[in-house]
Parts: C-alpha cells; sequence; structure tokens
C-alpha cells in the first residue's frame, strides 16, 4: 500500500500548529518530562506519522492535543493551536465542544472509547447528539451509514450489540466509525492496529487512509511502525525522549535519515535484503523521562557524539527547508539508509 495523491488535496496553511509543549508529571520521585518541547504543525487534509520507541512520548503528545491530560500531568507549557484557537488553558466547556466534533481521537484498545455496559447504538447516538440536535431515528440511520463506510455488514444487528459480542477488530472499525461520525478536521490515531492480526492491520490502515482521503480529514497517525508510516503518511516527525528529533518528507527521511536515532531504527527494521544476518541494535537503552542526561538526550548511545553534545541542539532546517533535524552532527545529506 502506499500513499497516493489524495483526492482532496492538502491546503498547505497549518490547521494543528504545536509550539515548545511540554507536558510533565508530578511524581513521588520528582517531575516526569513526558514531552518536553514538541514542535510540530499538520496542514488541512495531510498525513502525519509520530514514530519513536515505546516511552518517547508520542501517546501523551496527542493526548495533550486532545486535552485528555489531568493533573498531576498537564501541559506545562507552549502552544496548542487548532485552526487558529488556542488549546491550552482553554475553558473545559469550549474544548468539549471540540472534542470529538472537529477533533477525535481513535485509541489503540478500542475499549477506552466504548462502554462495555452500553449497546453500540447507544454510544453512537449519543455520540452525535452531544454535539448538534438531531432526531435519534436521523441519529440512528447516521450510525447505520458510519458502519457502514468503515466495511461492518449487517450494520444494524452490529449496533445492537454490545462490546463484548464483538471481535476484536469489529470494535476496532466501530471506534473509528465513532471518531469520524461529526466529520472531524483532524483526526489523532493511537497505535489504532497494534493489537490486531497482520491481516486487519492491513484492512484498517487501508480502511483509513481510504476514508481521509475522501473527506480531506488531516489525520496524525502514532506509531512505532516505520513501515506503516511508509505507505500512509505525507511527512513524519521522529520523537526520542519527548522531543522531535528529525522530521520532513516520508520518502526523504525513510531513505536518507540525517539523526543517527532514525537511522538506528531504520537499521533495526527486518528486510528481505537482510534475510539470516543479525539485525543491528543501538546500544544502551532509551533514558527514562525523570533521568534525561544533560544535552542531547541519545548521546549516551549515538556514536557521533562529541563534547559538544552536552549542550541541546536545536531543531533547525537541514538540507532545504522542508527537513529539521536536532542534532550537532547530523549524517550527510543524501547518505542512503541501512
Amino acid at each position: 500500500m502506499s500513499r497516493s495523491t489524495p483526492e482532496a488535496a492538502i491546503d498547505p496553511r497549518p490547521l494543528l500548529e504545536i509550539d515548545g509543549l511540554r507536558t510533565w508529571f508530578a511524581t513521588r520521585a520528582g517531575t516526569l518530562r513526558a514531552v518536553d518541547g514538541v514542535d510540530l504543525s499538520i496542514g488541512r487534509g495531510e498525513v502525519v506519522g509520530l514514530v519513536g520507541e515505546s516511552g518517547s512520548g508520542k501517546s501523551v503528545t496527542g493526548y495533550s492535543i486532545m486535552g485528555l491530560v489531568e493533573p498531576p500531568g498537564h501541559p506545562a507549557g507552549g502552544s496548542i493551536r487548532f485552526d487558529g484557537q488556542e488549546l491550552v488553558g482553554m475553558e473545559a466547556r469550549a474544548l468539549r465542544a471540540l472534542r470529538g466534533r472537529r477533533i477525535a481521537m481513535v485509541f489503540q484498545d478500542p475499549m477506552l472509547t466504548l462502554n462495555p455496559v452500553l449497546r453500540i447504538d447507544t454510544q453512537m447516538v449519543e455520540a452525535i447528539r452531544a454535539h448538534e440536535p438531531i432526531a435519534g431515528s436521523r441519529a440512528f440511520e447516521r450510525c447505520v451509514e458510519a458502519l457502514e463506510a468503515v466495511g461492518i455488514a449487517a450494520a444494524r444487528q452490529r449496533l445492537a450489540a454490545y462490546p463484548h459480542e464483538l471481535s476484536g477488530g469489529m470494535r476496532q472499525r466501530i471506534a473509528i466509525a465513532i471518531a469520524l461520525l461529526n466529520n472531524p478536521e483532524l483526526l489523532i490515531a493511537d497505535e489504532p492496529t497494534t493489537a490486531l492480526d497482520v491481516t486487519l492491520q492491513g484492512q484498517i490502515l487501508a480502511l483509513v487512509q481510504s476514508l481521509v482521503r475522501r473527506r480531506g480529514t488531516a489525520l496524525l497517525w502514532i506509531t512505532h511502525d516505520l513501515s506503516v508510516v511508509a505507505g500512509l503518511a505525507d511527512r513524519v516527525c521522529v520523537m526520542y525522549a519527548g522531543r522531535i528529533v528529525e522530521s520532513g518528507p516520508v520518502d526523504a527521511v525513510l531513505d536518507s535519515p540525517l539523526h543517527p536515532y532514525t537511522r538506528g531504527l531504520i537499521a533495526s527494521v527486518p528486510t528481505a535484503a537482510g534475510a539470516g544476518r543479525r539485525l543491528p541494535q543501538l546500544r544502551g537503552h532509551a533514558p527514562t523521562p525523570m533521568e534525561l542526561p544533560p544535552g542531547c538526550a541519545f548521546r549516551p548511545r549515538c556514536d557521533r557524539a562529541t563534547p559538544e553534545c552536552a549542550r541541546m541542539p536545536e531543531l533547525l532546517p537541514a538540507s532545504g527547508s522542508d527537513r529539521q533535524v536536532r542534532c550537532h552532527h547530523p549524517l550527510p545529506a543524501g547518505a542512503p539508509a541501512p
């Protein structure tokens, strides 16, 4: 599957702009800096992949955009602007009006979306009527149409079911249908295919790609799987220890990474060309958000590190204005991926 030209053309004006976002958690052991200075933008109709190892801050970034992080973890600084509106510090009632209508999220576990004690039709109708006055019968028909749009057969029967009566793949399709019920302008997907088998993963990816292309929906796809991003995204942002370390067009980043961490991620992906050979590994392990080393967090694992790396590098344009890298010693531009 490859990213094809969208039917609804990408609008270059940013729909979502994140500047210096910091989301910290106060714990007894100290301050956990889950997200520590993230800069990110998404255009209308654009698909952006956010990749990185577990614990890099990808999911917390998504939750922060949605306003789902409550004290003692909360946006401690920075800005999140959606269509020109500042979300950080927005009144709870105004944020609820945006959430589910103009911004929606699909979670890794569909049971975070679905209430186990309510029928599917009750949950979907409530999701519509929370944002617009509409007759129950018309809302029900919209639910039928939404389930059919995500490829669920016998939609009326499924609406009468409880979540535990459905398979994992079907629950995830329903979660996607709920997220798209109100035609949001931005969809955040937090690794929604991780718990599914390979066949279902491919079906869900093709489904989401088709839906956002037809509707012109902006999509932030959070994942640790580079192969998914390669076929889905227009741009990719690579996260490490709560920060973006590289971003740019997906083909350029994956074909010629500039940051040593990105190169290490790509090298660790199994390929047919490397069959029978031991996969290269990044030495050491990612630091915990409470024990970040001074300067570049990747410095203890990096073969290119120098004393200069004890000072935090900025995320700066490199090899043209369409790419950015946070590194004092980036890889040569045009160097092929491993």
